[in-house]
């Protein structure tokens, strides 16, 4: 499995590839769409999936054209569905002044459930508080967490939003992610990579 890491946007989002057998799967394109196609074009890699980890605009924005250039699978929780079509919940329209969107859901993910990919396993942990359709996906093999904004390496994603709640962020973390090794890496939707035992001893103190 190859893994690359790519920052967009005005917020610099993190937007993650991963590649196996000519096969591809994004991992929030929340912007820069053409520079996303681009490289799995010179790769010679067909998208599978996009999986956006909420329904945010700065996680989303390349949705649209991902989809329309590859007919990729959008996957997500359910609720991300309403933040797709309404900018003034995607906060694009707040925070960006400009009305940003994304096509309908092809599938909507739960807790627990699981993504062959390749032959390798996502699976899938709901961990709202940043924002009620968060999600977190695991790869328990490669030791891998892509958290979205629920943690950061320094930090956790703010609560202060419409559909945001700190005791559900310190419930999906304390009872979700901490249950996860911690030699975890984890790759947020914001900043650089850490692991779960430096969040947990040297952030996580300091917030909860």
């Amino acid at each position: 499995m190859k893994l690359e890491k790519f920052t967009v946007g005005q917020i610099m989002s993190k937007c993650y590839i991963l590649s196996e057998n000519g096969k591809a799967l994004i991992i929030d394109p929340g912007a820069e769409g053409e520079k996303i196609y681009n490289y799995l074009k010179e790769n010679n890699l067909k998208l599978k999936y996009i999986i956006n980890t909420h329904g945010h605009f700065d996680h989303i924005g390349a949705n649209q054209f991902l989809k329309t250039k590859t007919d990729a699978k959008i996957l997500a929780h359910p609720k991300a569905n309403l933040k797709f079509e309404d900018p003034s919940l995607n906060l694009s329209t707040i925070l960006k002044r400009e009305e940003i969107t994304s096509p309908a859901l092809d599938r909507a993910l739960k807790d627990g459930d699981s993504i062959n990919f390749e032959g390798l396993n996502l699976e899938i942990i709901t961990t709202p508080g940043h924002s009620e359709d968060g999600i977190s996906i695991y790869l328990k093999e490669k030791a891998m967490l892509f958290s979205g904004d629920c943690i950061f390496a320094n930090g956790i994603g703010r609560t202060d939003l419409v559909d945001s709640n700190f005791q559900d962020l310190k419930n999906s973390i304390e009872e979700k992610i901490f249950k996860l090794p911690a030699e975890v890496e984890f790759f947020a939707g914001h900043g650089p990579v850490s692991n779960l035992e430096n969040f947990k001893t040297r952030v996580w103190p300091s917030f909860k």
